[in-house]
């Protein structure tokens, strides 16, 4: 309800309730300027309802009470102050709530008290029950007001929890693909491009016919283009949706608690100056330190491993040995190696396997360290 219709609306009941009241309230003072402007101030009290509770149940309650204690008829003076109280109990405030329903009936008790009767007594309890049953509704209004508060909130964390598990599901996925397109295809498309070159000069100085050379030439260019696109891919499918959607890849600042947590001791030494490695080269090396692991863990029966990289002046040796059983358990090949391989001339580097100097197996994976020793990816 609109809050001026709602003083007005009380405001009529009021006046007319105090105005009847004097036919059975013969000795009650008169109503006067001061009555009047008391009844107004518990009428007008209720402007504050929803901006400033607390300011409404003061002012009304405030004035219904100099009211009665100046000995007015009374009759619905405090209707107002009891519809503030409600507002308070409902809105969550109930401590201020409360309190002004206990003044509320505080102030007829304690002059029942002082001036004993019957009738005084009997109306005494009648408003006590009054104001009783409607702090009782305001709680039940507060308590279904804050039940469903509390499940839109939930149906709104709810579902801004599964649009944010399926971004991150997405954009997980995206990367993924992203990685495996950049680490196989574009690797397989440089090889074809960079052999397409070689047998195009090689059928040059052979002399050999114009259409070997011609298609050679279209191979050459149509790698060089799919790797262009394939960049402009790669660069759509890494874009984040978030800031927290893509974390970096990891590297050899990693191998800490790669080590630690391989399932079976593992002896971690870096040797020679330590310096910051390509990005690419750091990936590579933690990726072959995690796989030989895994090699160790799932094929060798080894109960200790060690991973050592020596920094030399011109690249880094990574090495990874074991105690187990070398290659009689025919770990010679595999797509573990065979990935591990790839992975390693991708950057340039070289890799080797096989038994180890005091038994067991070793993987030794050779590294540049300059940017400019990578191929263009």
């Amino acid at each position: 309800m609109n809050r001026f219709a709602l003083v007005i609306a009380v405001g009529g009941v009021v006046v007319c309730t105090s105005a009847l009241a004097y036919g059975n309230q013969p000795n009650a003072r008169p109503l006067d300027p001061l009555g009047w402007a008391l009844l107004a101030g518990c009428v007008l009290g209720l402007l504050w309802r929803r901006e400033r509770p607390e300011v409404a149940m003061a002012v009304s309650g405030g004035a219904a009470a100099v009211y009665f204690v100046l000995g007015y008829a009374y009759a619905f003076s405090p209707a107002p102050a009891l519809i503030a109280t409600f507002g308070l109990i409902a809105a969550g405030r109930r401590a201020a709530g409360w309190i002004g329903a206990g003044c509320l009936v505080a102030v007829p008790a304690t002059a029942t008290l002082l001036r004993p009767a019957l009738d005084h007594l009997v109306g005494v309890v009648i408003w006590g029950l009054i104001v009783l049953v409607v702090t009782q509704l305001a709680e039940v209004s507060r308590a279904r007001r804050a039940y469903t508060a509390e499940v839109e909130r939930r149906a709104a964390e709810a579902e801004r929890t599964r649009e944010e598990a399926a971004l991150r599901r997405a954009q997980e996925e995206r990367l993924k693909v992203a990685r495996e397109l950049h680490d196989v295809t574009s690797h397989t498309i440089s090889l074809i491009a960079l052999h397409a070159a070689v047998a195009a000069e090689a059928v040059d100085r052979a002399g050999g016919p114009d259409e070997a050379r011609d298609a050679l030439t279209v191979i050459r260019a149509a790698s060089r283009e799919a790797l262009t696109e394939m960049k402009d891919i790669l660069g759509v499918l890494r874009t984040p949706r978030s800031p927290e959607s893509r974390r970096p890849l990891p590297g050899t600042a990693r191998l800490g608690d790669l080590t630690a947590n391989a399932g079976i001791p593992v002896e971690l030494e870096v040797t020679g100056a330590r310096r910051p490695l390509p990005p690419a080269v750091d990936l590579t090396v933690y990726r072959v330190v995690q796989e030989a692991l895994t090699n160790t863990i799932r094929h060798a029966a080894a109960s200790r491993a060690r991973v050592s990289l020596d920094f030399q002046a011109d690249g880094l040796v990574v090495r990874i040995d074991d105690d187990g059983q070398g290659r009689r358990d025919g770990r010679s090949g595999g797509h573990g190696l065979a990935g591990m391989t790839e992975r390693v001339a991708a950057v340039g580097g070289r890799l080797s396997a096989g038994d180890g100097p005091d038994g067991g197996f070793q993987v030794v994976a050779r590294l540049p360290l300059a940017p400019a020793a990578l191929p263009a990816a």
